[in-house]
């Protein structure tokens, strides 16, 4: 199908339960409180990106405030001793305006100590020849278009990352085994891009003669977004491992309006490969916590203890109650 005629469709019905704003918990955990350091942090930006992120953590999830990093959600997924802890936060559009993920990133790692970060949403797709609606790119290598600019040329002055050792180990086979949560499967079929390039910037970009300009600058990208950049430029300099999974909602031409509906569908479909991705807890065991010499000691519970300060005041409360892994504050 061309991406012209697949522009004008709606999306497919998703057989997730979506998370509404008066699901999420209505009290606050004391930052204390809350299990430090976590597995993963998932970063997002709009709403559709962070709830589809929180409908796919296991249920129970708690929310706690930081005055350096604002409201986090923590929660898990997995199943039995082998669940991952895991932080999802929103930041800004972009990365280095105010609350961006340059200035967010750096905080949130040095606070929660996390193996890694997912950059977690939509995108664009700049190739409408390799990508379609719905497909989801993971970040093999990301780009960003700083240049400097003369009269008849243009100087390439940005950087061509490939994403850090272990997460590249992942994402070879990142996803097999994977079905895309749609109630009829065969409505759509939602490709995985392990090997995607992503290039990243600060422009909102909606043109065609200008998205055509970045296709003959990168011709081996395949998706667009502003968030990579910073992360990257975090990550690297604490060293941690990062990724971006995004899922294509426009291609950069235009049109960004007529295809609207494909945002949270695109951003259900990227958080339901992650979720999928992270559920395989033991890949991510020896995965070293950044900031942190070893993880400490985890207690495990099958139950909420009441004299544990994350359970015994949240009784009554269906969406705020859990039955998190006890960890031991280290600090």
């Amino acid at each position: 199908m061309l991406a012209s005629e697949d522009s004008t469709r709606i999306p497919p019905e998703v057989n997730i339960a979506m998370l509404e704003e008066k699901d999420l918990p209505q009290k606050t955990v004391p930052w204390k409180n809350v299990h430090r350091p976590i597995d993963i942090l998932l970063l997002t930006v709009k709403e559709c990106e962070f709830f589809s992120c929180l409908s796919n953590l296991n249920p129970g999830f708690c929310r706690s405030y930081n005055r350096a990093l604002g409201y986090v959600y923590f929660g898990d997924i997995g199943e039995d001793e082998t669940k991952l802890k895991i932080a999802v936060m929103q930041c800004s559009v972009g990365s280095t305006v105010t609350k961006g993920s340059a200035i967010v990133v750096p905080k949130a790692v040095q606070i929660l100590g996390p193996k890694a970060v997912f950059c977690v949403g939509f995108c664009g797709g700049l190739n409408d020849k390799k990508v379609k609606l719905g497909d989801v790119v993971i970040s093999a290598k990301l780009i960003t278009y700083a240049s400097k600019v003369k009269d008849n040329e243009v100087i390439e002055r940005g950087d061509r990352v490939p994403v850090k050792t272990h997460v590249a180990d992942l994402i070879r086979s990142a996803g097999y085994g994977w079905q895309a949560p749609l109630k009829d499967q065969r409505q759509l079929e939602v490709k995985v891009h392990r090997d995607g390039v992503f290039l990243s910037g600060p422009e909102v970009v909606d043109s065609k003669v200008r998205r055509d300009q970045f296709i003959k600058r990168f011709p081996d990208a395949i998706a667009i977004e502003m968030e990579g950049e910073g992360l990257y430029l975090a990550a690297h300099d604490l060293n941690v491992e990062w990724v971006v999974i995004k899922g294509v909602s426009d291609f950069a031409d235009g049109k960004k309006s007529a295809t609207d509906e494909w945002r949270p569908f695109a951003s259900k479909m990227a958080a339901s490969l992650t979720a999928y991705i992270l559920s395989d807890a033991i890949v991510f065991e020896d995965w070293p916590h950044c900031g942190y010499a070893s993880a400490p000691k985890r207690r495990f519970s099958s139950a909420g203890d009441a004299d544990d300060p994350m359970t015994s005041h949240q009784t009554g409360d269906s969406h705020y109650n859990h039955n998190y892994n006890k960890i031991l504050e280290s600090d």
